[in-house]
């Protein structure tokens, strides 16, 4: 029966092109079991994105329905944006469930990088929010050996039960299950991938060879994250395609960093340091003199820091403040869904971020 797209999950209708899983009659018709809805298709063939309106009380529903199930739960997080992307009442959601905590996109840290001590970090912010797991293991979804140890640990931790796959928005679910359907070899359409917000907007059940169910769920919409309020353009300008190459920066106090039009970085008081910026590289950084910054942003918002534009940022509302001190210990400013600042030396500073977004101070995590 023809009833969901293959792509979203979303259920097929054809009345209403504003709502999830529209499809036209005649183009329906001529389909097969296999199809994609209009939008899908769209994302797929064109990276053009359709706007929908999208119930998110709904998204909540399916999770709740799943969880009154024995099901293994595999959470994705996104690695790079831990405090963004964290479901901290995951516990709450499936308080009897087993547990794998992913940290996805890997990939987009350095070489260098050692990846057993983020594993270590990222185990002890979950302890430390009062997150329960069965295992977590660190991954890319674009490397085979990551697939293949993310389907071995499914495996050993499922036994008969089904598998579901939950996450916030634009975590790379979707993108790990089409890694898992082409490893096993299944005869399955690839689920629809994209930076477009909330992707998935059904549940999606592929069968495994032992009889058992893998289901992708659509993502928990991030109402923290920056991405969530640009246009399709800027959610694709900003999507990390590899590594996020760091940039160093050494100030002396009455210094400004502007990351891009989101943030500024004043380095009110204390000794020469250095800031290293991990944000993507569409991401314009500039620096300046504290007391030129608001004129600055006032005159450039719109040209050399380009993103976000005015509607964007009407969205996003006010600036909101915080004031952070940092001496000895190496600190992170995370911003979700864009990245971090590394804080190396002494000092203060003030930081200024659209009161949307959530900003976090954490020891650093490399």
């Amino acid at each position: 029966m023809k009833n969901k797209c293959q792509g979203c999950g979303a259920v097929v209708q054809t009345e209403n092109k504003n709502l999830p899983g529209y499809i036209r009659r005649d183009v329906l018709a001529k389909q097969e079991n296999e199809f994609y809805c209009e939008r899908c298709f769209n994302l797929t063939h064109y990276n053009r994105k359709i706007d929908i309106k999208i119930d998110e009380e709904e998204f909540r529903k399916n999770i709740e329905a799943l969880a009154k199930r024995d099901v293994l739960v595999v959470n994705i997080v996104d690695i790079f944006d831990l405090e963004g992307t964290v479901i901290y009442d995951l516990d709450k959601l499936f308080p009897r469930n087993r547990k794998l905590i992913v940290g996805n996109k890997f990939d987009l840290f350095l070489d260098s990088v050692k990846k057993e001590k983020v594993k270590n970090y990222f185990q002890d912010y979950l302890h430390r929010n009062n997150i329960s797991f069965t295992e977590t293991i660190l991954i890319s979804s674009f490397k085979k050996a990551d697939i293949e140890l993310l389907i071995e640990v499914i495996l050993r931790l499922k036994g008969k039960k089904d598998v579901c796959f939950i996450g916030t928005t634009n975590v790379g679910k979707s993108t790990l299950i089409n890694g898992v359907i082409r490893k096993l070899g299944l005869n399955y359409q690839p689920l629809t991938t994209s930076a477009a917000i909330s992707t998935t907007l059904g549940l999606v059940n592929i069968s495994l060879p032992d009889g058992s169910d893998l289901i992708d769920t659509p993502g928990l919409p991030n109402h923290r994250q920056a991405n969530y309020y640009l246009s399709h353009k800027h959610q694709e300008l900003l999507a990390p395609k590899k590594f996020i190459r760091p940039k160093v920066y050494q100030l002396l106090p009455s210094q400004t960093l502007f990351i891009g039009g989101f943030c500024r970085l004043d380095f009110t008081s204390g000794l020469s340091s250095s800031f290293v910026v991990y944000v993507p590289q569409a991401i314009k950084i500039h620096r300046t003199k504290i007391t030129n910054a608001s004129e600055f942003y006032q005159l450039h918002k719109d040209d050399i820091l380009k993103v976000p534009n005015a509607e964007e940022r009407e969205k996003l509302g006010d600036f909101r403040k915080y004031h952070f001190s940092f001496k000895y210990e190496k600190k992170d400013i995370s911003i979700s869904g864009l990245g971090f600042i590394t804080l190396i030396g002494e000092g203060e500073v003030d930081f200024y971020c659209f009161e949307k977004i959530k900003v976090g101070f954490r020891s650093a995590i490399i």
